[in-house]
C-alpha cells in the first residue's frame, strides 16, 4: 500500500496496474467526494471540460452527489 496526494487530502491505496485512482477509490476516502468536487470545478475553470465530464460520468455512475 502507498499514499497519494490527491485534491488536498492523502489517499493510501493498493498498487493499482497503471498507477493511477478511480473515482471510486478516492470517494471512498474520507472526504474523497468533495476532492472530487474540487478537482471538477479546477479543471472546469482551467478549461478542461472533456476531463470533468469524465469525472462527473463516473460520479454519477456510482451515485455520487456533484456539485
Amino acid at each position: 500500500m502507498r499514499s497519494v496526494q490527491a485534491g488536498g487530502i492523502t489517499v493510501a491505496h493498493m498498487h493499482r496496474p497503471k498507477g493511477r485512482l478511480s473515482v471510486a477509490d478516492i470517494a471512498a476516502q474520507p472526504g474523497g467526494i468533495e476532492a472530487l468536487q474540487r478537482r471538477v470545478h479546477e479543471l472546469r475553470s482551467s478549461g478542461v471540460n472533456f476531463a470533468a465530464n469524465a469525472i462527473e460520468q463516473e460520479m454519477a455512475a456510482l451515485d455520487l452527489p456533484r456539485q
